[in-house]
This record gives structure tokens, C-alpha cells and sequence, in this order.
């Protein structure tokens, strides 16, 4: 039957009738239930405290003691001051406390609420012990099951936080397999040295009750670790099975004192730790916490492998100038020469333990895992470029190779030497040669060179636009002859080791023909050189550019030349013959008129006349060729004497002629009647006007004016 915290009853047993109703109203006037018997019973329930009064107090405690259920009771026996016998009597038949009667009302109390509260202290202890002997019985060591244990150990004991910690004996390492503020699943490895309290339980198979950590000589030189982590009160109960240690329950809370456990809360946390003990013996825990250890053994002995071998090559690794790091197989820096240092900037110490990878962009980790990965399995990287972080904050360069040396012991041994300077210039070389190979692409002559094989190792653009072929089924697949006519590379090639045509090595500005892919022969013009590395001849490289356009070009503009020429003859020509017109229209039209007068003033017979007539016809025929010349528009040629060529009058004037005829025709029409408006007599003479003279043919009065002169008037 358990007793009843949650309400404490207290029962008061022995005495008069008076003397129990004196003690329960004193008990019930500060808060505390109470009633009063005349036997020992607990069919009302079981009672937190027993209160015994009168002379026979001790003969009820012993009766009290008798019955099984109230074993546990505490019992406060109230004895006469004299004799001392009584007091004896009442401590050896089981009493918890005695006092001496009369005892005054605040005595009284405070006693009771002290053996209240050790009532209630042992009946929530043995609440927990029934607890987790439930919980760990029923689930065993799994994860869960020891969590909640912890977590009622630290309730029942008074800290803030529990853990269960692990170790195999002769371990150098303990673990951490459950904490009441962690998760569950989650398992912590220490160094067992670093826990001192934890080692002294285990030694000595007791437990440690540290009351000021800080200040306590097993944890004093922990002090600043134990304050971080805020650490002062400390208890640790040591879990064995048989003599044998399998770790240790450690509890800590944030304040200073471990009295509040006393001597009960102690073997309450030796029986917990016994309980745990007896499901840990065989659990599945500990054997993977043991083969966990085996591996961790393992893992110490191959490292120390691993440091025997890096010993022996400590001195070569020094005494070299390329950098050295020595990596285990998780890719950790288990050894850093000088080079090294210099390099990267960082030290030695600073290095050691930590990962190469985080010393390497991110780009370039998996490239560092794979060549561990290789180097292990004995297979040597080809050297590879890595870019590394330095304490400057600028990135270098370096060219690593690996060492199979250490594999066997799992290390990897990896070289590197500081190249930054050369990478950079590679790149401004790369930067360079990208730049002339798009400055070369973007040219609009074709561009061509080859090696003195004839190969072409360069065809740019502009040469796959001139000769339609594409570079890519050019460069190294022909040879540089087979774009030019039959002999003409050769031919080149004597010109380029000439100095008639620009020097040796250089060919000037000519004009040769190149073969298409269509088998086309074109015109190009083209500028050659021959390139050398000191004075030897490495290639040759050729310049060229299509006259296709400019020939046609050219062409074009000769023709335009031709006919400007032309025009400017016509013009010439025509402004010539207007001049000539005018300045032979006038003595003409004078010798016609006066070659008539002489016709009518002569006789019929006159032996003149015939040369008249002669004079007359010839002077018609050249006031018409006259006309003719004053006609011309255009400059056509006939054939002449030999090779000699003459204006061809009656071609250059063939479109005028109508209009002319026209002309004429109103300008004698005009004539005629000009002189009858004038009352002129007689017949005027047939006089054929030139162009543009009209206003200077003769008039009559010019002609009658002559013959008053000659004394031959009609």
C-alpha cells in the first residue's frame, strides 16, 4: 500500500482523549490534517506521519513497526523529559524523532513538517526505483528507455541534467549512449582523461559528490571548461555487474551543493545505477560500444603507423623545396613541412587535424577526394593544379603530384610547388592568343599559313569565305599547293627566298590567281613572309585579298571614264561647230548674194556666167555643209586616209535635220514677207541662212547699195 503525499494525513496514536485532541487542533491550526486513534490501523487509509503521546509511546511505536505497511512511516514519539529511558526506548522500537513533553506548538509543527517532507523524499524514491525497473524491464537498453530513466534520476536526485556514459575497459575513449537533454539516437564520443570525476568513480566504485566544481581538486582544472558549459553541482554513481565497470551516470545542475541528496538520495542513486547496470550487461550497447572501441584501437594503431612512417621521412620532407602534406584517409593533415607553410602562410600547428579541403575552393574538393581515393589504392595521380587558400587572403596556385609511399599505411603524400606566377602568365598568353585568333577571325582578307611541309595549320574565316572550303576539313587534311593554280606554291616560295620582291622572307603586294573549291581560278591580290624561330625557317603565312569586286569595280569606273570622255568630245565638238557656223555663215551668205547680183546684171551670153553658176553651186553646197556643221549634236567618225579617222558630218547631224527643214522653211517665209511689207520689187535672191544667223543674212537695200557702186543698176 503507498503512502499518500498529494495528502498528507497524520495520525496521532496513544494518551488521553484530552491529550490527542489537544494535538490535533494544535496540528490543524497551522495546516496540517490530523486526527486521533485509539488503534493502529490503516483501513482509512495510510497515514504520512504517525504522532505517538502518553507513557506507553514506545510499546505503539513497536506495534506500529509490527505492521508491515507502515514499516516506512515515519513516527514522532512524544516522551517526558525524565527519565532519558523513555527517549532511548521510543529511538530502539523505531521511532524516526522524539520529543520531549510539554513540547510547544511551534516544536511541534516543524517537526511534523520535516518528517513530512523525508516521507514524502522516500515515497517518491521509491516511485522512481519502481519506475524505471518498469521502463527498463520493458524496453531494455534501447535509446528511449534509457533517456526517460535519466530523466527520472535527475528529478528524483535534484540536478538539472543526467547522462550515461559508457566505456570499455582499457579504452582511452568513453560514450556518451544517452542524456536526458539530447536526442534519443544521438551518441557523443570523449576522451575519458578529460573527465576526471568519471575516472575516480569507476576506480574506486563509488560514488563522487563534488559540491563546487570549480573549486573541488578532482575538476579545478577544468574550472574555465566547466563554467562555460555552466557546471558546478556534480554527482557521479559508477555502474558495475560484478565487479566489473561498464561506465558511469553523471548528473549536473547549475548550482553549487549536493547535501540535498543525504545518505538516501546516495544509495537511491546506487541502486538506480545497479538496475541500469543489469540491463546494460548484455545489451546491444555495449557490444557495438566494443566493437566501436575495437575500431578506434584499430584506427589509433594504424595512425601511429602512419607517424612511425611520416618520422622516417620527416628529414627528407624538410630538406626539400616543394611543400609536403601528408593526408590520412579522411583527407585530415596529419603532417605540413616548411614549404608548406611558407606557401599557404598558415602554421604548422594551425594545419595539423584539420581538413585539406577546407584550404581549396569548392569546386575543387571532389577532385581532392578522388585523388586520395586513388593514391590508397596504390594508383598514382598525374599532377594536377589546385588553387589554395593562404592566411593573405590571395589565392595560389599550386601544381600537386602524389606518393604511393605511405599508402600502405593510409596516408597520401601530396607535393606541391607554387606555379601562380606561371598560371598567370599562361593565362595572359591564353588571353593573347584568344585575342589574335579572333583579331585573325574577324579579318576580312583571307589569311593562311603552313608549315614548310606545305601542311596549313591556320585558315581563318575570311579564307573559308574566299576559297569555300571550312577550316576544320582544311587545317592538317591539305596541302597549301592545292589552292593555287598548277606550280603556283612553288613559285611563291622561290619569290619569298628572293630579294626582288621585298627581301628574303617577305613577299610585297602582287597579284596572283588562287584555285576555289569549285575548281574557279580568281584573281587575288596577296603579301607573303616567310616566319622563323631565330634563323630557322618554321612556317610561311599569306595574306590575301578577292579583286573579283575591285576588277568589276574597276571596270565599271573605266567605262563611266569612257563615256565622260565621250561627252566631253561631244560637247567640244558641238560647241566647235556652232562657232565654226557662225563665223562662215556671214562671208558665205555675202559671197551668194554677190555671185546673184553678177547672175542678173550679166547678159544671157555672158561668158562669166558659167563660172557664176560654178561659184553659186559650190557656195550652196558649202552654205549647206555650213548648216550641217551648226546641226551637230554627237561625235560620230568615219574612216579617213589609212588608219586616220574623220567627224562623220552626216551622222552627227541626222536627228536635227527635220527640224532644220522646218526652220528653213519659216525663215524664208519670213523673208518674203518682210519685203513686201517694205514695197520691195523684183526677185530675192535664193539665200540659204545658217543656224542662229538669220539676223545677218543681207537685206535688199545692202544689195542695191552694192550695184550703185558697180554702176550696174538693174
Amino acid at each position: 500500500m503507498s503512502i499518500s503525499v498529494d495528502s498528507p494525513l497524520i495520525v496521532v496514536l496513544g494518551g488521553s482523549e484530552e491529550d490527542r485532541s489537544a494535538l490535533v487542533a494544535q496540528l490543524g491550526a497551522s495546516g496540517l490534517p490530523a486526527r486521533g486513534s485509539t488503534q493502529i490501523s490503516t483501513a482509512d487509509g495510510m497515514p504520512a506521519l504517525i504522532v505517538v503521546t502518553g507513557d506507553d509511546a514506545t510499546q505503539i511505536v513497536t506495534e506500529a513497526r509490527d505492521v508491515p505497511a507502515l514499516a516506512e512511516v515515519p513516527i514522532l514519539a512524544l516522551v517526558p523529559l525524565i527519565p532519558q529511558a523513555a527517549a532511548a526506548g521510543a529511538l530502539s522500537a523505531g521511532a524516526t524523532d522524539i520529543a520531549s513533553q510539554p513540547v510547544a506548538p511551534a516544536v511541534l509543527v516543524v517537526r511534523c513538517r520535516n518528517l513530512l517532507k523525508l516521507s514524502r523524499r522516500e515515497a517518491a524514491g521509491a516511485q522512481a526505483l519502481t519506475r524505471i525497473n518498469e521502463v527498463l524491464t520493458a524496453e531494455g537498453d534501447d535509446a528511449e528507455a534509457l533517456v526517460q530513466m535519466l530523466q527520472i534520476t535527475a528529478s528524483v536526485l535534484g540536478f538539472d541534467r543526467a547522462s550515461l556514459i559508457a566505456h570499455i575497459e582499457g579504452s582511452d575513449h568513453a560514450f556518451v549512449i544517452a542524456a536526458s537533454d539530447a536526442e534519443p539516437l544521438m551518441r557523443f564520443t570523449l576522451v575519458i582523461a578529460e573527465y576526471p570525476e568519471v575516472v575516480e568513480a569507476m576506480r574506486t566504485a563509488a560514488p563522487v559528490m563534488i559540491d563546487d566544481a570549480p573549486t573541488h581538486v578532482l575538476t579545478s582544472q577544468l574550472a574555465e571548461t566547466l563554467a562555460s558549459r555552466k557546471v558546478r553541482g556534480i554527482a557521479v554513481f559508477p555502474v558495475q555487474w560484478r565487479g566489473r565497470s561498464l561506465g558511469a551516470i553523471l548528473l549536473r545542475k547549475r548550482v553549487p551543493g549536493v547535501q540535498h541528496v543525504g545518505q538516501r538520495g546516495i544509495e537511491l542513486g546506487k541502486l538506480i545505477a545497479s538496475i541500469t547496470a543489469a540491463h546494460l550487461r548484455h545489451g546491444a550497447v555495449l557490444e557495438s560500444l566494443r566493437d566501436q572501441t575495437h575500431r578506434i584501437s584499430r584506427a589509433r594503431y594504424e595512425a601511429e603507423r602512419r607517424l612511425r612512417g611520416i618520422d622516417s621521412l620527416k628529414e627528407h620532407f624538410e630538406a626539400g623545396a616543394d611543400g609536403v602534406v601528408v593526408l590520412d584517409d579522411a583527407g585530415r593533415i596529419l603532417f605540413v613541412n616548411r614549404a608548406a607553410e611558407q606557401i599557404t602562410g598558415f602554421a604548422r600547428d594551425g594545419l595539423l587535424g584539420s581538413e585539406l579541403v577546407d584550404l581549396v575552393p569548392n569546386n575543387q574538393r571532389d577532385e581532392i577526394r578522388g585523388a586520395i581515393s586513388r593514391v590508397l589504392a596504390g594508383v598514382n595521380v598525374d599532377s594536377f593544379d589546385l588553387e589554395l587558400l593562404t592566411t593573405s587572403g590571395s589565392p595560389v596556385w599550386a601544381s600537386v603530384s602524389t606518393s604511393t609511399v605511405l599508402a600502405g599505411t593510409g596516408a597520401v603524400i601530396l607535393a606541391f610547388r607554387d606555379v601562380t606566377a606561371e598560371r598567370a602568365l599562361e593565362l595572359e598568353l591564353r588571353s593573347t592568343k584568344e585575342f589574335l585568333e579572333r583579331l585573325i577571325d574577324s579579318t576580312v582578307d583571307a589569311i593562311i599559313a603552313a608549315d614548310l611541309r606545305g601542311q596549313i595549320i591556320l585558315f581563318n574565316q575570311g579564307a573559308e569565305r574566299l576559297f569555300g572550303y571550312r577550316a576544320r576539313d582544311v587545317i592538317g587534311k591539305m596541302g597549301v599547293w592545292q589552292l593555287y593554280e598548277d606550280g603556283g606554291a612553288r613559285h611563291i616560295m622561290r619569290m619569298l627566298r628572293a630579294t626582288s620582291y621585298g627581301g628574303v622572307g617577305r613577299l610585297e603586294q602582287t597579284r596572283r590567281e588562287v584555285k576555289l573549291s569549285t575548281g574557279d581560278l580568281v584573281p587575288v591580290s596577296m603579301t607573303a613572309s616567310i616566319v622563323y624561330e631565330g634563323d630557322r625557317e618554321v612556317a610561311t603565312v599569306g595574306i590575301l585579298t578577292d579583286l573579283r569586286d575591285r576588277i568589276r569595280m574597276e571596270q565599271r569606273l573605266l567605262d563611266a571614264q569612257q563615256k565622260l570622255q565621250l561627252s566631253e568630245k561631244q560637247a567640244l565638238v558641238a560647241e566647235l561647230a556652232g562657232a565654226a557656223a557662225h563665223e562662215l555663215n556671214q562671208p558665205l551668205t555675202s559671197i551668194l548674194g554677190y555671185a546673184q547680183l553678177i547672175e542678173r546684171q550679166s547678159a544671157k551670153d555672158a561668158a562669166h556666167l558659167r563660172a557664176v553658176g560654178v561659184i553659186l553651186s559650190e557656195a550652196e553646197r558649202m552654205a549647206g555643209i555650213v548648216k550641217k556643221i551648226g546641226k551637230i549634236t554627237k561625235y560620230e567618225t568615219t574612216d579617213y586616209v589609212g588608219s586616220a579617222k574623220m567627224l562623220d558630218i552626216e551622222r552627227s547631224t541626222a536627228e536635227m535635220e527635220p527640224l532644220d527643214r522646218q526652220h528653213d522653211e519659216a525663215v524664208t517665209q519670213l523673208a518674203i514677207r518682210d519685203a513686201v511689207e517694205d514695197g520691195q520689187t523684183g526677185e530675192f535672191p535664193s539665200v540659204t541662212p545658217g543656224p542662229d544667223v538669220v539676223g545677218n543674212t543681207p537685206s535688199l537695200a545692202d544689195l542695191s547699195d552694192l550695184q550703185d557702186r558697180q554702176g550696174d543698176k538693174p
